[in-house]
């Protein structure tokens, strides 16, 4: 029965990541549809696809226990990570019910999703009654920097069988929080609500084409930077109601917050805050930091990118009512913001498409995405677990199996309605996901620059910038001083 359930599952995988842009390794001739051909297809695909190296080990029924954030949003988070345990016929969920009946099945466990409104104070509250209730906890990101740095975090390059170096973990992300060679919180393939809560750049296509404009072209090119974005806005940006103001009446290159600031220079590749060579937290402010913002205010301080914030007096809720109002309106070509705007224009008629921040110039390497610190699900190992080969035993089985399950099918729920219908922002998807990463100063607030980038748009200049860093850099040394401390 086992082999009966892989192979139907293989199959399926196999066809959804071929649909979103995947390649499939083999090829069946189309009328051959006898089982033998199929499972001739499936052996073959079987050494393509990457297995994790664990035992083949069950555990006569033993509880795998979660204990994670509860489904309370019906748009975006309408679904468990971690469990279920009926079909809906909506495709998150019915991929996590048959990778639930998977690895139970193959395992011998069950498993069990406790959920809380508030995670963190639920398991501190059971971890000083010295219980242990739960294998793996999932809050927030910001909560689970909270868990480590109390103490009630375990490090996960001590957990067996986690290989952090496999796909199916957010490597670069570990990477970045890494803190004297530990790492306390890790992000998975069946974390897909961070997918949902990274941010990137949601465009209106019609609009677009309009303008003569292929971003996807520019991307596979390496010209998707910071000043061909800003030529693009200048172009598109009008007056249309011809009062000689810029309101939400009028047409925008882009719209977003404050925030994009700090989403635009991470982008840009300026990491505040890396680590010296013990692998603490280190200072790092460069001449690209300054170049970078600069240009950045620029573009942001201008007309034509419309901010949140300019409409907070007008409107109880800016970003439905003027941001996403004058997206779905087609008067502005870019949404720059969490992927999730996609699952809230899924109702649109208008076709729209999914691109990665842009770069700060053409000699930038790599892409660079951020994630929201309060929505985006990571992993925390309880410190005072006893069951840490069995976690990290079905933890890398599980996300090895989301790699081609559930994070798979998170590209059909992107396809509903007119949002994703292409292999062009599945493509782009994979970019961003590829390419999270954490700016630690972002992280813990050392030199308070979220701050700095507020004050700086406010002035609409970058001229007091160098000061403001100089006169709280010390502040800031001291705080990244203590908070070695902690960790050593």
């Amino acid at each position: 029965m086992k082999r009966t359930i892989s192979t139907i599952l293989l199959v399926a995988m196999l066809a959804s990541m071929t649909a979103c842009g995947e390649q499939a390794t083999t090829e069946t001739q189309p009328n051959d549809t006898t089982p033998a051909a199929v499972e001739t297809e499936v052996q073959e695909s079987e050494t393509e696809k990457l297995l994790p190296d664990i035992p083949d080990t069950t555990y006569d029924g033993q509880e795998f226990r979660f204990l994670s954030r509860e489904v309370t949003d019906a748009v975006v988070r309408f679904y468990s990570e971690v469990a279920s345990f009926e079909m809906t016929g909506e495709s998150m969920n019915d991929a996590t019910y048959e990778r639930t009946l998977r690895m139970e099945d193959t395992y011998d466990i069950k498993i069990v999703d406790d959920t809380a409104g508030n995670v963190q104070d639920t398991y501190k509250n059971s971890y000083l009654a010295d219980e242990q209730n739960w294998d793996v906890i999932i809050p927030g990101f910001s909560n689970a920097l909270g868990l480590a740095q109390d103490g009630f975090a375990a490090d996960w390059n001590q957990i067996e069988y986690v290989d952090l170096s496999k796909p199916w973990w957010d490597t670069q992300v570990a990477k970045s929080m890494e803190i004297g060679g530990s790492v306390y919180s890790v992000i998975g393939a069946m974390n897909t609500w961070t997918d949902s809560h990274s941010y990137a750049v949601v465009f209106n296509k019609e609009l677009a084409d309009s303008f003569e404009v292929d971003p996807y072209t520019m991307v596979r090119e390496n010209k998707w930077t910071l000043d061909n974005f800003n030529e693009i806005l200048e172009k598109v940006t009008d007056d249309i109601d011809g009062n000689g103001l810029m309101d939400d009446n009028d047409r925008y290159g882009a719209v977003g917050e404050n925030f994009n600031f700090t989403l635009h220079m991470l982008a840009s590749d300026v990491i505040l805050v890396t680590s010296d060579e013990e692998g603490y937290p280190k200072l790092n402010i460069s001449e690209k930091f300054y170049t970078a913002a600069d240009k950045i205010c620029k573009m942001m301080s201008g007309n034509t990118y419309m901010l949140a914030q300019d409409y907070a007096s007008k409107y109880s809720d800016p970003w439905t009512d003027a941001l996403r109002a004058n997206f779905r309106a087609g008067k502005s070509m870019f949404y720059v913001g969490g992927i999730e705007q996609l699952l809230i224009f899924r109702d649109l008629d208008t076709d729209i498409g999914l691109l990665p921040m842009p770069k700060y110039d053409e000699t930038q390497e790599k892409y660079h995405h951020s994630f929201s610190s309060y929505w985006a699900s990571i992993m925390v190992i309880p410190r005072n677990s006893s069951t840490t080969a069995f976690t990290g035993h079905m933890l890398e089985a599980m996300n090895a199996d989301s790699y081609y399950s559930t994070s798979i099918a998170y590209y059909d729920v992107m396809l509903q309605g007119r949002a994703m219908r292409d292999q062009d922002s599945c493509e782009m998807l994979d970019i961003i996901r590829a390419s999270r990463t954490v700016d630690p100063e972002l992280a813990y607030n050392f030199l308070g620059v979220s701050n700095l980038y507020n004050d700086v748009l406010g002035k609409k200049s970058t001229e007091s910038l160098a000061s403001a860093v100089k006169s709280g850099q010390k502040k800031a040394e001291r705080k990244i001083a203590k908070f070695a401390e902690i960790y050593q």
